[in-house]
């Protein structure tokens, strides 16, 4: 069975102070990977970042599998011709430094040659420009947990089904990234089911009637006996005035389907 990428993450506590001469990125990498049962001696943090099964920057690794999960690995990836000769045809670039994203502390632990020893280091969850952390990597001998591991192993994810809610009673914003800054979609009324294609701890990214966007996790609900939806009342439902004329007409037959049934 595989280690869980937290399990992994929480190795790196014991060695917080560690000298940065006895113990490099890499160093700490690997024995965090020991510890947590798997053994692995690679050459340098390029060959770690070579080594990834998949690896984009924070806000495309938000928009792919809804977070940054925990235990995943921080690098900072430059193009200054500074990674090893035979790096250097696959056009990559250099993966200068390697850590692991820990969501406490300070976000990130590392073994860090301008503090001298291991230790915590500002980690946001967004790319930090000007040599600080701009790629995250997934590797799957990790668990990162449905439905992540599914989409490392290649295979098709079947969306969950869920229904949208609201303490207030008011639609809730659908969105075109995972982010209170982006644009609005549209609004779906409390009680619409929705495919959920990635879930996330903070947003999920949702289908409605074709439509593929994002929504906060806080406002999908997942138990069984809210599948069927609620009862809709005409009205109170709102449609969004930047909806296709389509989709509006669609989900008009779909309410007025769902109240003859009542």
């Amino acid at each position: 069975m595989k280690p869980t990428a937290n399990e992994f993450s929480q190795q790196g506590d014991k060695y917080i102070g560690t000298p940065y001469s006895d113990m490099d990125c890499q160093a700490l990498i690997e024995r965090m990977l020991k510890d947590a049962g798997i053994s692995m001696d690679l050459p340098g943090s390029n060959a770690w970042f070579r080594k990834m099964t998949w690896t984009g920057s924070p806000e495309e690794c938000k928009r792919v599998f809804g977070r940054i999960p925990v235990g995943a690995f921080l690098f900072i990836l430059e193009h200054d011709g500074g990674e090893p000769a035979k790096y250097k045809p696959d056009g990559i670039g250099n993966a200068s430094h390697i850590g692991v994203y820990i969501a406490r502390n300070d976000g990130a632990i590392h073994s860090s040659s301008s503090r001298g020893c291991v230790a915590y280091s500002k980690f946001v969850g967004k790319t930090v420009p000007n040599g600080g952390w701009n790629q995250v990597g997934l590797w799957d001998r990790l668990s990162y947990g449905e439905p992540i591991d599914t989409i490392l192993s290649g295979r098709e994810i079947e969306p969950m089904e869920a229904v949208v809610k609201a303490s207030n009673g008011q639609p809730v914003k659908m969105r075109k990234e995972p982010s209170k800054n982006a644009v609005i979609i549209t609004k779906l009324s409390v009680g619409t089911r929705v495919d959920v294609i990635s879930y996330g701890t903070d947003w999920c990214q949702i289908r409605w009637n074709d439509i593929e966007g994002w929504m906060m996790t806080e406002f999908l609900s997942f138990d069984e006996h809210d599948q069927g939806g609620t009862d809709v009342d005409p009205e109170t439902v709102r449609i969004s005035l930047d909806l296709p004329i389509e989709v509006a007409r669609q989900l008009m037959d779909q309410i007025t389907e769902q109240i003859g049934r009542g």
